[in-house]
C-alpha cells in the first residue's frame, strides 16, 4: 500500500511562491518514484522561518488537521530541515517527516543494483544520518519500512554515532578496493577518445547511450533510473571506436553526501575528453536546470572547454518559438532527438571534429611478404586509400597513435 504524502514548502514572498510551485512538481515526481502517493501540497509565505518548526504555529496546526482529515502517513518538506525541526514537526502533527535530501537518498537506495552503487548509497545515507543525530550518544530510531528509511543491506538495529562511523570506515575501505579495480580498467582504456553523458535527471542520457552504442540498456521515466556508470564503445569511423559513459543524473539540491559518496563514479565525467551536457528541451525552468548541472560539473573539477550543450527531445517541442528561442540563446548548442534519431549524424560529426587531435593519418608501405598484416590494419583503423604495385602495398590510414606505433615493429 502506498504511503499518503503531503508536500510542504516555505517561501519568503509571493514572487518565490510561483517558482516554488515548479519545485513541488519535481518533488511530486521524486515522491512517486519513491513509491508514494501525493495527496496534496502545502505552501506558506513567511519571511522569517520558525527555528522550531519552520512553519508558523498556526500553519502547523492547520497542517495537523489536514493530515488527520486525509489520513496522511508522511510529510515531505522541500526546504532543508534541521534534526530538531524534524522532531518538533513530528511531535506537533503526529506524522513522520522528512526533507528533500532524505527523499533523494531513498530513491538512490531503491535503484542501487550493483555492489558499488549499494555501498555508495549506504555511505551517503550514513553520513546524512550522522548529521541528523542530535545530542551526545543519542541513537537512531529503528529503521522502518517507509520512504526515507530504505537502504541496501540495512539491519533493523539501533546504531549510535560510534557504530555509524565504524560502518562508514568499512564502506570507504570497500569502495577504495573497487576504485583501484576501476583505475586499472581506466588505464587500459586511456588511449581511446572518451565521452561522458552528463545532465539533469531524466534528460534522456540512457536513450542517447542506447542510440549510439546499440546496447540494450534500462530506460525509464523514473528519476535516477541510472545510478551505475556504464561504459561501452561505438564506431565513430569504420573500425575506429570511441568510449561513451552513461552517468548518474543531477538534480536541484542534490545531497552533498551523495556527491561525496559517488565521487569515484563521477570521476569518469572529469576524466573524459568530451562531456555532452544533455538537456531536456521540453522541460520547465530549462535555464535553471542547465545552471544546476554546469555548477555541479564545475564543483567536480571538470574542464569547461570540454563541455558541449546538447538539447534532446526536440521531437516533443510543439512550439517552434521555444526551439528558436533556445537556438538564439545557445547558438553553439546541438539539437537532437535521441529517441527518433534526429540530428544524431550531426552529433557524430561534431564528435569527429572534437577528436581530430586524437587521431593520426599515416601512409604505410608494406612489403608483399608481410601482406598478412593487412587484415589487422583493416580491423583497427579507417583505411582511407589503398594501392599496390609489384612489391608493396600502400595503405593510407586514420587511427589512434598507439595503434600506429604498434605497427612500426611489424612492417
Amino acid at each position: 500500500m502506498k504511503e499518503r504524502v503531503i508536500l510542504v514548502a516555505l517561501v519568503k514572498n509571493n514572487r518565490e511562491r510561483y517558482k516554488k510551485i515548479a519545485d513541488l512538481e519535481e518533488l511530486k515526481a521524486l515522491t512517486e518514484t519513491a513509491g508514494g502517493e501525493v495527496i496534496g501540497s502545502f505552501i506558506q509565505v513567511k519571511e522569517n522561518p520558525s527555528p522550531r518548526t519552520l512553519l508558523g504555529k498556526g500553519k502547523i496546526k492547520e497542517l495537523k488537521e489536514i493530515c488527520e482529515k486525509y489520513h496522511i502517513d508522511l510529510l515531505i518538506f522541500d526546504n532543508q530541515l534541521t534534526p530538531s525541526q524534524v522532531r518538533n514537526i513530528e511531535q506537533e502533527t503526529n506524522v513522520r517527516t522528512i526533507d528533500r535530501r532524505a527523499l533523494i537518498l531513498d530513491i538512490f537506495a531503491r535503484h542501487a543494483k550493483t555492489t558499488e552503487a549499494m555501498l555508495q548509497v549506504e555511505l551517503a545515507q550514513l553520513n546524512y544520518q550522522l548529521t541528523m543525530l542530535t545530542g551526545k550518544g543519542e541513537q537512531l530510531s529503528q529503521l522502518g519500512g517507509g520512504i526515507g528509511t530504505r537502504g541496501p543491506g540495512e539491519k533493523k538495529l539501533e546504531v549510535d554515532k560510534r557504530k555509524i562511523r565504524e560502518r562508514i570506515y568499512f564502506l570507504k575501505k570497500s569502495l577504495e578496493k573497487i576504485k583501484k579495480t576501476k583505475e586499472l580498467q581506466r588505464s587500459q582504456r586511456e588511449h581511446f577518445f572518451k565521452i561522458a553523458l552528463a545532465g539533469y535527471t531524466n534528460s534522456g542520457k540512457s536513450t542517447l547511450f542506447k542510440a549510439l552504442t546499440k546496447e540494450n540498456v534500462y530506460i525509464s521515466e523514473e528519476l535516477f533510473a541510472t545510478l551505475d556508470t556504464n561504459t561501452k564503445a561505438f564506431e565513430i569511423y569504420p573500425n575506429i571506436k570511441v568510449l561513451i559513459t552513461d552517468t548518474v543524473g543531477f538534480i536541484k539540491n542534490l545531497p552533498p553526501q551523495l556527491i561525496t559518496a559517488f565521487h569515484a563514479t563521477l570521476e569518469d565525467i572529469k576524466r573524459s575528453d568530451l562531456i555532452i551536457h544533455l538537456i531536456d528541451a521540453t522541460t520547465e525552468n530549462v535555464e535553471e536546470k542547465i545552471n544546476i548541472v554546469q555548477e555541479t560539473l564545475k564543483n567536480l573539477g571538470c574542464d569547461e572547454e570540454k563541455i558541449t550543450l546538447v538539447f534532446n527531445k526536440i521531437d516533443l517541442l510543439f512550439e517552434k518559438t521555444q526551439y528558436l528561442r533556445l537556438k538564439r540563446k545557445y547558438p553553439e548548442a546541438l539539437f537532437i532527438s535521441a529517441l527518433k534519431g534526429t540530428n544524431l549524424e550531426k552529433l557524430k560529426n561534431f564528435i569527429r571534429k572534437k577528436m581530430k587531435t586524437f587521431l593520426k593519418r599515416k601512409t604505410l608501405k608494406i612489403k608483399k611478404e608481410k601482406g598478412f598484416i593487412l587484415s589487422y590494419i583493416y580491423r583497427n583503423s579507417y583505411v582511407i586509400d589503398f594501392k599496390e604495385n609489384e612489391n608493396e602495398y600502400w595503405v593510407k590510414i586514420l587511427a589512434y597513435p598507439q595503434f600506429i606505433y604498434s605497427l612500426s615493429s611489424q612492417i
